[in-house]
């Protein structure tokens, strides 16, 4: 069954209405008498496995932002992703390195395209 589901689609829509409609998470700078608050977080980015140190540093980036806001300073809290490659590379070489140090984890295929099975297999 899928009404649990559907169950928190429904509220996930309707609680980003009223997101929406309230502008949590349009920035706006105030006067320059309001207090400020901003909050930065390292860029996301895959060097490595993840693992619980990474929820934990974001955690206490978006704890720090929220506790703000209920305070009625102006906060910001830029976010975005880290795409320069450079990750990518590294974890090529991380790889490369496993493979050559632990072998090749991967499985092995027989040359040629794989052929259906018939009713005699």
């Amino acid at each position: 069954s899928t009404a649990r589901r559907d169950g928190l689609q429904a509220i996930e829509a309707e609680v980003q209405k009223k997101w929406d409609e309230m502008k949590v998470f349009e920035c706006d700078a105030g006067e320059a008498s309001d207090e400020k608050f901003m909050v930065t977080f390292p860029y996301p980015y895959m060097n490595g496995m993840l693992h619980i140190g990474h929820a934990y540093s974001l955690t206490k980036a978006v704890f720090a932002a929220h506790f703000n806001r209920l305070l009625g300073k102006k906060v910001l809290f830029p976010f975005g992703f880290h795409c320069t490659g450079m990750p990518i590379q590294a974890a090529a070489n991380k790889l490369t390195r496993d493979y050559e140090v632990y072998g090749k984890p991967y499985p092995t295929f027989p040359p040629g395209r794989p052929q259906p099975l018939t009713n005699k297999d």
